[in-house]
């Protein structure tokens, strides 16, 4: 059970929101492997054994295809690994592919934790009171995709028959024609119904969700390592050289330990409430 998206919204979005801009930032293979190994651990938390299958057919091949991408259009470095018609390859142009796959799949894996955690009820929570309009629109827009993945699913299995005579793309296209229509259904109803319920931009915004002593120090956490981090990347503490030669300079330890407790903080917090609660059960 997962106990870190119990934690309060406003708490648990500026803590992605510090991972993923540092994921960005930070551009060192050593910062990158942990970002991504905590992401994904923490995904299993959330989803069990269906990690490893976004795992495999996902991630570590856009991680193979952004290094090999990079590697034959990029010819950059003074390690050559080997030479084919004038066109050097480099060493320093796969391994930087590889930490810009690591990158974007480290990113992409805390979004998808942020989804799971983050719902459009916690989003709203979260920016209610500051921008109401916009957030019921981001909201009602990121509902609808799995929406219409359900919308689609159900046109392609009742047209199956029908399209049989029909060519793939054919029937391709008149399965999108009916999900865009459906979509744009569904979005007038949304409207309709919340004006007749009588929306506006005046409504005062009821939140479930109150902020504690937890809530606060996870907040606190996440912005001071945030801030740390960031002016020790300011002051070229966390370089690493990729060309002409790779080279990684001193690897200092205070930002590595913010940055490993910022990044496994969720799993901490997991681990660390299952310990209490594991204890409470043999006291009784």
């Amino acid at each position: 059970m997962d106990r870190f998206s119990k934690y309060n919204p406003k708490s648990t979005f500026l803590f992605f929101l510090c991972v993923i801009l540092l994921t960005i930032i930070i551009m060192h293979p050593v910062y990158l492997a942990l970002s991504l190994l905590s992401g994904f651990i923490y995904k299993l938390i959330l989803q069990g054994k269906k990690a490893f299958s976004y795992l495999f057919k996902f991630i570590l091949p856009l991680i193979l295809f952004i290094s090999v991408f990079n590697f034959i259009f990029a010819h950059y470095g003074d390690t050559v690994l080997f030479a084919f018609r004038n066109i050097y390859f480099t060493f320093e142009s796969l391994f930087y592919g590889f930490c810009q796959g690591m990158m974007v799949a480290g990113v992409i894996v805390w979004f998808s934790d942020y989804s799971i955690v983050i719902t459009s009820e916690r989003f709203l929570s979260v920016f209610g009171k500051i921008a109401p309009n916009t957030a019921m629109i981001f909201s009602s827009v990121l509902s609808f995709i799995p929406r219409m993945e359900k919308n689609y699913r159900e046109i392609r299995d009742a047209r199956k028959l029908l399209d049989e005579k029909n060519g793939k793309f054919k029937s391709a296209l008149n399965v999108f024609s009916s999900v865009i229509t459906m979509t744009l259904e569904d979005t007038i109803s949304l409207g309709d119904s919340m004006k007749a319920r009588g929306f506006s931009s005046k409504r005062k915004v009821y939140s479930k969700y109150r902020f504690n002593a937890k809530d606060f120090l996870l907040l606190f956490i996440s912005l001071s390592i945030f801030i740390v981090l960031c002016i020790f990347k300011i002051t070229s503490s966390l370089t690493f050289i990729f060309e002409p030669v790779t080279e990684m300079g001193d690897l200092l330890l205070l930002p590595l330990v913010l940055y490993s407790l910022l990044v496994f903080l969720p799993v901490i917090i997991d681990f660390w409430e299952d310990i209490k609660w594991r204890t409470l059960k043999r006291k009784i």
